[in-house]
């Protein structure tokens, strides 16, 4: 495992500010930390550009539909740019059943009028990206005082603490961060991109992206379906989305 000190400075080869077995003065080592930092900050918005999905639990309160999600918050994570579900566990029978609850989009949740209904379950989620912490809504307010929150979002590598600090990552990751890391820091040092270098670096986030997608069910809006009798529901790929 390398560590930032030895990716950045393998940055700076790639553009030719060092030579092979030269070390980087202190001012431009932490020049490439900054930017290096600032590449895992744009990545966290990218969704493939996250590895790994986190399964968090927080509790329901009876009467209390909304919560904030982030450092500290509510639903105790790093507040994510992403949510792949948000589902609920009833922990009266046994075992605890888990459900899931369906997505609100902005226009769905700005139309609902009743938006302190209440109900012992809850059925649709809707989340504000507030900062510092996001906003979760649950809804129909759940009243049941045996729940427990589930979400599952994609958690992005967090920005490095150090220099010293040893970069552990999957496959792929450390060619891809050396070689967009280089394009970074050229301008800075007055250094044309190279057409290779450039092409390296797209190539290693299509890698990466590549191995963090993952397949998801094939789902059907109610809207796209058209009734052939009273019974059965046909697709129509004439009007489907």
């Amino acid at each position: 495992m390398a560590t930032v000190r030895a990716t950045v400075e393998a940055a700076l080869r790639e553009i030719g500010v060092l030579a092979a077995g030269e070390v980087a003065q202190s001012g431009d080592v932490q020049d490439g930390f900054d930017a290096l930092n600032s590449l895992m900050d744009q990545w966290a918005a990218e969704r493939l550009q996250i590895y790994v999905v986190t399964r968090t639990t927080w509790t329901i309160s009876a009467n209390d539909g909304q919560y904030t999600v982030g450092t500290g918050a509510n639903v105790n994570v790093a507040r994510p740019v992403f949510i792949d579900h948000i589902n609920f566990i009833d922990t009266t029978p046994t075992p605890d059943q888990e459900y899931q609850l369906q997505p609100l989009t902005e226009d769905a949740w700005s139309k609902i009028a009743q938006k302190a209904l209440t109900s012992t379950f809850p059925t649709y989620w809707y989340y504000s990206p507030t900062f510092p912490t996001g906003t979760l809504e649950l809804w129909p307010v759940p009243t049941s005082s045996t729940l427990q929150g589930v979400l599952y979002a994609p958690q992005a590598t967090a920005q490095f603490a150090a220099l010293s600090t040893e970069i552990s990552l999957p496959p792929g990751y450390s060619r891809m961060i050396v070689k967009n890391l280089a394009v970074e820091l050229a301008s800075s040092y007055g250094r044309a991109v190279t057409p290779e270098l450039m092409q390296q670096a797209m190539d290693t986030k299509a890698v990466v992206k590549r191995a963090n997608y993952r397949l998801s069910d094939l789902s059907i809006e109610a809207a796209a379906l058209i009734q052939g009798n009273r019974y059965r529901y046909y697709y129509d790929i004439n009007t489907g989305p």
